[in-house]
């Protein structure tokens, strides 16, 4: 009996694959989620059990779902699949699932290759990229997992906007996602379904001789439906601030609107301004803009409106003490934490739990850090017993974590993780804080997991590609709380 090439090599697989049964056995590394059963770190990484990380290679130009059990990527998407030419993928948020490794929507920024580390890009690149926020879905339901695009919001709004995502949380659960873009100085509220629609958006803009902070509703075109911002459209510089560059020279308008953070308990939100070292609070029934805080060290609490025309309210500031780059609310809500730098390298801690924020008042600082490391990112954990900062500082320094106890608001401990480290985010049981280092985006680069009980360096895990930021999948919307959505 003769038999064909193909009878031949699908006889060969089959035998194979009975074969290698016996061998795998339940771990069988075809499984859509592996199982390290008899592998010898098996032990050791179990207790990390359902964290799934989410990677942005900022240089890569891909996202990869990372299953720190495993530890293994469960699956990668590049972004040049979705027909972006040189892209950057920025900053990301999670969903939340109850099950991360079946399945989770996620949402990601990115922006052109000019913005970050601009000196450092060969010119013909500056071209290249685009500001682009998409809505995500990793979905591992079957036997190949696999991460997917499910809207270009970018397109679908038309409003294109490359830094900070952050996901509604507390009263604005379930309900919004917002965007911010600090070379547009705008922030784009939608809601969070796979075809989401418009709820706000705002622009910020200041007068150098008024010395005027003017935040204003901007509205799409009426008869589109859609604003005019795709891509590069609306960008007042021609890159984005730096880490430590927040008063670099620029359009004299731009204030480096970096981001919105959801405070947990009330229903507010807060724009984050870098240049001018203030925080907007708005209202997020109504959106308005009740308050504006000034961070910094010797500054009132709040700067004064003075008016509000329309939709446009005008706040007076008079002077800029110090710029800031990132700020949250912890936990509980209890406080506001606004990371000064540059002029003043300190974190400023507001009160805010008054339903009136023009009562929030700054009641410490933790300080210490030096005219060497600038405060950067923010971590919370469930309790809100501490909180983790990263002091970011110019290569050839590495710069570290800290961890601030939320009572005496001193730092307890710290970790020379790496250099160029980023963002941190707990585990979803609260044991661990999660944190990345890029190494400037050519060096070392790596994932590194921290004991908050005991604070030793649990794990470090290779993760290539330079991560600016990261994010754990949340496993509920009360566990939204401590992810990187009050804080970024």
């Amino acid at each position: 009996m003769s038999i064909s090439r193909r009878q031949f090599i699908q006889g060969s697989l089959a035998a194979g694959m009975a074969g290698a049964a016996g061998v795998l056995g339940s771990g069988s590394a075809l499984a859509a989620r592996h199982d390290p059963l008899n592998e010898a770190q098996a032990d050791f990484f179990k207790k990390f059990d359902r964290n799934v990380v989410l990677l942005p290679s900022k240089y890569g130009g891909y996202v990869q779902a990372l299953d720190l059990a495993v530890p293994e990527t469960l699956a990668w998407y590049n972004y040049g699949l979705a027909g972006v030419n040189m892209p950057i993928p920025h900053r990301i948020a999670a969903m939340p699932s109850a099950d991360p490794y079946k399945g989770f929507d996620f949402y990601q920024t990115m922006q052109p290759p000019g913005t970050p580390y601009v000196n450092e890009n060969s010119p013909e690149w500056r071209d290249r990229g685009d500001f682009k926020m998409f809505k995500m879905r990793y979905d591992g339901s079957g036997k190949q997992n696999h991460i997917e695009v499910v809207n270009d919001i970018g397109v679908t709004m038309g409003m294109s906007l490359g830094v900070h995502v952050s996901i509604g949380v507390g009263e604005n659960a379930n309900k919004y996602v917002a965007f911010a873009d600090g070379q547009k100085d705008m922030v784009l509220i939608t809601t969070i379904d796979d075809n989401p629609k418009i709820v706000k958006a705002f622009r910020a803009d200041y007068d150098p001789v008024k010395r005027q902070l003017h935040i204003s509703h901007i509205f799409p075109d009426a008869t589109t439906g859609k604003f005019d911002y795709v891509g590069r459209k609306g960008m007042k510089t021609t890159h984005e601030a730096m880490l430590g560059e927040e008063l670099m020279p620029a359009d004299p308008t731009a204030v480096f609107v970096d981001a919105f953070t959801w405070h947990p308990t009330l229903p507010f939100g807060a724009i984050l301004i870098r240049r001018l070292g203030c925080c907007a609070i708005v209202d997020t029934r109504t959106w308005e803009v009740v308050a504006l805080l000034s961070t910094a060290k010797g500054a009132p609490d709040n700067f004064p409106l003075t008016r509000q025309q329309g939709f446009t309210w005008t706040f007076s500031v008079p002077s800029v003490l110090t710029p800031l780059h990132e700020a949250g609310f912890i936990t509980s809500g209890e406080y506001f934490c606004a990371c000064n730098n540059v002029l003043q390298n300190n974190i400023a801690i507001y009160r805010s739990t008054d339903e009136n924020p023009l009562k929030w008042k700054k009641e410490a600082f933790v300080e210490g850090f030096g005219d060497k490391y600038l405060p950067l990112h923010m971590g919370n954990v469930p309790d809100s017993r501490f909180a983790y900062f990263t002091m970011w500082a110019r290569k050839p320094n590495n710069g570290y974590i800290c961890k601030v106890d939320t009572k005496t608001w001193k730092v307890t401990a710290k970790w020379d993780t790496g250099p160029d480290p980023h963002t941190c985010d707990c585990s979803v049981d609260g044991k661990y804080m999660t944190t990345v280092y890029s190494g400037n985006h050519g060096g070392q680069s790596g994932l590194v997991i921290l004991n908050v009980e005991t604070d030793k360096i649990e794990a470090r895990i290779a993760v290539p590609g330079g991560m600016h930021d990261h994010v754990v999948v949340p496993e509920s919307w009360e566990g939204m709380k401590f992810s990187r959505s009050t804080s970024v």
